[in-house]
Order: structure tokens, then C-alpha cells, then sequence
């Protein structure tokens, strides 16, 4: 019926914290985005998931696909704990009539189920310790030219069912003396002018990136079948960009169906910091009452909210909100672009408040409080750093109030449903 979920992620093992132990430290960015990329794919509540790896085997002239169960390891890179065994999407190869790559039944031990390559092995953990163990087909590259990406891509879109692509590819391997492929002065371009494209979803400019022949890259092809299975960019955000060890690494979201609200509030409060707000996107859930929250270094940066929605879908809601709390929060000035990368954001969705009638009845934990006296009344979010009885939280939004301690007050109590990113 749909592609419901597109994205890229690397491949490169060292982005895995239990296999590159201290170095996990340089590539703090990557991880994250990677367990973001899966945990929206898997969220997006696919009937498969395709990925294609320019690591597995090729056949000559076209595309093929892996058949059977889907082991592996990544035993080859010392880390044998990192492993994933999946069921085949049969469908896939059988619709799009690819032919099986071969077996490496030549190859000496060890057994099978440790020869899936690491092109598939890396998106593969991830998306296995997202929670995913449906039905997944591997697809592998040609040699030469992929001329039928595109082809390929819109074959996917049209498969019964719900779709989730992933690409996977690393960028530039020369970006730096001693990288895998040698260093060129002009690879890291390749790098910027791919990313910059994406970012302005200007997909045609990302796949004909300047000095693509001198970066020795393996993401372009894979990306373009992503592309053509998700149609056009929808949701689309770039998440990281990193180059420690002289290759570079893009994680994206290139197509969600439904973004998680963290996203949603992610990019507003980007648009912010630059200066323009964002039009909220088709869909979505019924509005409900929101607030967002930054904190940056583990301090508050801005929070904002609306207790009642003043839209009627829910991703307008965030948009205006997260907006309100980059840019009009009196306690703070403007979030200023070069604060973006320190940036934490909590969405927390309200549930309808009811009224308090004992105050057994609360917990700072498990509730957030509005309270009134006249005109004056406040609202605290629950589970608050500090204020871990209902003493401390109804004092704390006393004062916020500016409702003084002996005066009457009416309480109600609500929860919320919070959104961070992984």
C-alpha cells in the first residue's frame, strides 16, 4: 500500500558503544541518531522492513536478495554479542523478481549465521534493539552503475502492506591522513554538499553531489532507492553528521508517515533559533493540551504550554509551543542557533484535569498540579527535579502563582504523556 518510513544509517561497527568502548565517546552524535532512525522505522508499525547494503554480495547487472532466515554476528569485529536472527520478507524478492545473491558455501567456518555483512549488520542491531523482529528482506547492490534505483525504490512503495526502507551507506572514506580509502582534500565537499541537500530536500542535488568520484562513498546508491520508495521528503530531517575517524557518517529520517512529537518539536524550535516558524504538517492526532520543555547542560532553557489546545491537531499544537518556549519564555532571552547542539526537548502531552478534592489524592510523581486563587493560578508538570513531596510541589507552584501560602486555592491534578528523543 505505502512506504510508511524511510531513512539512512551507517554501517560503521565502531558506532556501536559495546564494540568501540571509549571511542563510543566520539561518536556520541551518531549512536543517538541511530537509535532514533530505528526506534521511528519500527514505530511507524511496518508490515517489513527493507534495508539495502552495499556490502552484501553483488550480482552482475542488478539488484539481489538475501533468502532465509537472517543471522548474524559481528563476531569478524571481536563483538560476537552483537547479533540479530530475523525472519526473510519473501514477498519482496518474489514481487520485485530479484534473484537470490549467492551463498558463500566456499567459504570456510565459521557457519552461516555469521556471514550476514556489516552493512546490514549494524542498522540490523539497532533496529533489533528497537524492538523489531518482523519480517525483513536484505537487498544488495549491483556491480556497476545501480541504474535501477529508482525503479527499485517505486517497486518497493507499491508492495501490499506497510513499508519501512532503510538506506544503508557511509560517506566519505578519505576525510582525513591515514582513512580508509587515503586522504583528498576535496572528499570532505562530497560530505557537505550531500548533507546540505538533504537538509534542504533537495533530494536530485543530493544524489549528484560534487566530487562524489573522489570520496570513495557507498551511501548514493543505496539512498536513491530509499528516495524513490518514499516519493518525496516527508517529515524529513537530518539528525547527524560526524567524520571522527576520517569517514563520514549521516543518519536521516527521509520519509514519516507519523513523527514522533519530540521531532516535530525538535525542528520548530530549529526554525526558531534561525528566525521563522514552521507550518505544521498534514494529519495527526486531535489537539490536546501540550508543553515543551528545553534544558540545556541539565538546566532549564524554556518552557512553555498550552494547558487547553488552541489547535485542532496536535502537531499544531507542538509547532506553536515549541516555538513559544524557544522564543517567549520571560525567564530566558531567545535560544540562540549555536545553543541547537546542547539542546534536550520534553513534549508532554496533558491529559484532561480533574478536580482535587483531598490532597491524598496527589502524588509529584505520577501527577502535575494546576492550582487557581482569583485570577492569579499555575501550573507544574509532574515529576519534577526537587519537589518530591506534595508539600514541595504545592509551595512550588504557590509561588509561581504568586499565590501566598495561607491563601485558598483550587487544585486539580493531571497526567502527562512525555516524548523525548532515545
Amino acid at each position: 500500500m505505502a512506504t510508511v518510513f524511510a531513512g539512512l544509517m551507517c554501517h560503521a561497527p565502531i558506532v556501536i558503544p559495546e564494540l568501540s568502548g571509549q571511542d563510543a565517546l566520539q561518536c556520541v552524535s551518531t549512536t543517538r541518531a541511530m537509535r532514533e532512525v530505528a526506534a521511528r522505522a519500527v514505530a511507524s508499525r511496518p508490515d517489513r522492513v527493507v534495508l539495502i547494503s552495499p556490502h552484501s554480495p553483488r550480482l552482475q547487472g542488478g539488484f539481489g536478495a538475501w533468502s532465509g532466515r537472517h543471522q548474524g554476528d559481528l563476531a569478524d569485529f571481536r563483538c560476537p554479542q552483537v547479533s540479530v536472527d530475523l525472519p526473510d520478507a519473501p514477498e519482496v524478492a518474489q514481487a520485485l523478481d530479484l534473484p537470490p545473491i549467492p551463498s558463500p558455501k566456499a567459504r570456510p567456518p565459521p557457519p552461516r549465521q555469521h556471514w550476514l555483512d556489516h552493512g546490514a549488520m549494524v542498522p540490523l542491531h539497532f533496529l533489533w534493539q528497537a524492538g523489531w523482529r518482523g519480517p525483513t528482506a536484505i537487498l544488495a547492490l549491483p556491480w556497476g552503475p545501480a541504474r535501477q534505483a529508482e525503479e527499485l525504490g517505486r517497486a518497493l512503495a507499491a508492495l501490499p502492506g506497510r513499508t519501512a526502507v532503510i538506506a544503508s551507506g557511509d560517506m566519505s572514506h578519505r576525510l582525513k591522513p591515514g582513512a580508509p580509502s587515503g586522504y583528498h582534500p576535496d572528499a570532505a565537499a562530497f560530505d557537505h554538499a550531500f548533507v546540505a541537500a538533504l537538509r534542504a530536500g533537495s533530494w536530485t542535488e543530493a544524489v549528484r553531489a560534487e566530487h562524489r568520484d573522489l570520496a570513495a562513498e557507498d551511501v548514493v546508491d543505496s539512498t536513491r532507492v530509499a528516495m524513490a520508495a518514499a516519493g518525496y521528503p516527508h517529515n524529513a530531517e537530518v539528525l547527524s553528521y560526524e567524520g571522527p575517524w576520517g569517514v563520514g557518517y549521516t543518519e536521516a529520517v527521509l520519509y514519516d508517515e507519523s513523527p514522533p512529537l519530540y521531532a516535530l518539536a525538535r525542528q520548530a524550535v530549529a526554525a526558531a533559533a534561525d528566525g521563522y516558524r514552521l507550518p505544521p504538517p498534514n494529519g495527526g492526532p486531535r489537539s490536546q493540551g501540550v508543553f515543551v520543555s528545553l534544558h540545556r547542560h541539565g538546566e532549564l532553557r524554556g518552557c512553555m504550554g498550552h494547558v487547553a489546545p488552541q489547535h485542532g491537531s496536535l502537531y499544531a499544537e507542538v509547532l506553536d509551543v515549541a516555538n513559544l518556549a524557544s522564543t517567549q519564555d520571560p525567564r530566558f532571552p531567545p535560544l540562540d542557533p549555536s545553543e541547537l547542539g546542547d539542546l534536550d526537548i520534553e513534549v508532554s502531552v496533558l491529559e484532561p484535569p480533574e478536580p482535587v478534592h483531598d490532597l491524598a489524592e496527589l502524588d509529584p510523581h505520577t501527577y502535575g498540579v494546576i492550582v487557581r486563587s482569583g485570577r492569579k493560578g499555575a501550573l507544574l508538570l509532574p515529576d519534577l527535579a526537587g519537589l518530591d513531596t506534595v508539600q514541595q510541589q504545592l509551595a512550588a507552584v504557590r509561588r509561581k502563582a504568586g499565590i501566598g501560602p495561607t491563601e485558598p486555592i483550587e487544585v486539580q491534578r493531571f497526567t502527562v504523556r512525555k516524548e523525548v528523543a532515545p
